[in-house]
């Protein structure tokens, strides 16, 4: 009877590594879906629910299914620090919250968090070996290069293909207009989403993957000049991070200076080919009368500051300070528009939002991400090792762009960390952590 029992676990081992399969398919379409917002909200326009929340219910259902199977894999028991500091950040967060004015506002923000993390903790679940998380990569990747095309052609022609909201539609500078690419988010937000995916693709090739390197590089050569055209300053800062990154890996090469001037001569000579609405967001940093946002900008950081000195600990509450920013005391502030508007700067908004000490949980899990990652890379298997780079990259570039938006709740933000993290268990799985 007892040999019996100790067999039934490497019975249904398989049954587990089945529904982790299974499960995966939610996923990767939720890895797309993220990125192509819009083209799910066509698809689900005649429906009661969404192609996003479709997707969500199945990715949890599968997951909790995973959960419940017996599972002799050792993923379970490793590296469960990451989770425990998503836990964390997002107890904290309803603390905050039950200390907060705006309760309502509060509330509808947390079930927008929850959403967020959702996919990361279940991405701990269902990713049990570097093949799974490759084919993760490769489907953000993918929608990456979709994206980019349609914001070529949109800006070639300047019609909207899939693109409805207003946020997407109606974005410009100086009267051109920017697209969104395949996302119903603002133009920025949406850049933001397909930097991840340039920063994989470039991270990936550069990190020695043999196969389908075409592909990578032409996603790279598209999504770059994506970029670029869409007009996102944040973007191409962070772009700019990410290869700054890749050539500091050659720092200890002969070939590195070589590689530091032919950069900054390329950066030079590709000026006068860039799209002057991009040179003219770049000049406005100089001159605030061009572009009235960076008055707006500003703002937003000293309202921000002021309320943290208020309320250092637990912040004003989660979601709460769009609802402080249209108050009396900051009527007279320069650019203040007369309704709520988020604080863009990720960090000081969970700083502001969370307090110092949600502030902290989420710069500890940041740092854990991107330190998972770099163990990856560091990996003997060749997939993790070019998985754990890639996604070094790329989350290094968000990370940057994040200083100039409100990313604490982004979809793509938490996947990208919940991948992170991921791949350093699984290099843990292996036994080849120092």
């Amino acid at each position: 009877m007892s040999s019996l029992s100790s067999a039934e676990p490497a019975i249904r081992a398989p049954e587990a590594d089945a529904m982790r399969a299974l499960a995966m398919v939610p996923l990767l379409v939720y890895a797309v879906l993220g990125q192509l917002d819009a083209v799910g909200n066509r698809i689900s326009a005649g429906l009661p629910i969404g192609t996003t929340e479709l997707t969500l219910a199945a990715l949890l259902g599968t997951t909790l299914l995973v959960c419940l199977l017996p599972d002799t894999a050792p993923l379970r028991a490793r590296g469960t620090t990451g989770a425990r500091l998503i836990a964390m950040l997002f107890c904290w967060a309803v603390f905050s919250w039950t200390l907060s004015r705006h309760k309502d506002a509060g509330l509808a923000y947390l079930i927008q968090l929850a959403i967020a993390i959702l996919p990361a903790l279940c991405t701990l679940v269902i990713v049990d070996r570097p093949e799974r998380l490759r084919l993760l990569l490769w489907a953000i990747i993918g929608a990456g290069a979709v994206s980019a095309a349609i914001v070529l052609i949109e800006s070639r022609t300047g019609t909207r293909i899939v693109s409805t909201s207003i946020a997407a539609t109606t974005a410009g500078f100086e009267g051109v207009a920017r697209s969104a690419g395949g996302s119903d988010e603002n133009p920025t937000t949406a850049a933001q989403m397909l930097l991840v995916s340039v920063g994989l693709a470039a991270g990936l090739l550069f990190a020695g993957q043999s196969r389908y390197r075409p592909a990578l590089a032409a996603v790279l050569a598209i999504g770059a000049a994506a970029l670029v055209l869409g007009g996102a300053r944040s973007a191409v800062l962070g772009l700019g991070a990410a290869v700054a990154l890749m050539v500091w890996r050659f720092r200890h090469r002969p070939i590195f200076p070589l590689l530091v001037v032919g950069g900054l001569v390329a950066v030079v000579a590709a000026i006068p080919f860039l799209p002057p609405t991009l040179l003219d967001r770049f000049a406005a940093i100089g001159n605030f009368g061009q572009d009235q946002t960076l008055y707006r900008r500003i703002s937003y950081l000293r309202i921000g500051a002021d309320l943290l000195e208020h309320s250092p600990i637990w912040g004003v509450g989660p979601g709460n300070f769009p609802l402080y920013y249209v108050t009396d005391p900051y009527r007279w502030m320069p650019g203040r528009e007369p309704f709520p508007r988020e604080l863009h700067n990720t960090y000081l908004d969970a700083a502001t939002e969370y307090g110092l000490v949600g502030f902290l949980i989420f710069a500890a899990l940041l740092a854990y991400a991107l330190l998972s990652a770099r163990r990856a890379a560091a990996s003997s298997d060749p997939t993790l090792a070019q998985c754990g780079y890639a996604l070094g990259i790329a989350l290094a570039g968000l990370l940057v762009a994040c200083f100039f938006m409100p990313h604490k709740d982004l979809r793509y933000l938490w996947l990208v960390l919940g991948l992170a993290i991921q791949s350093g268990r699984l290099r843990a799985v292996k036994g080849t952590a120092p």
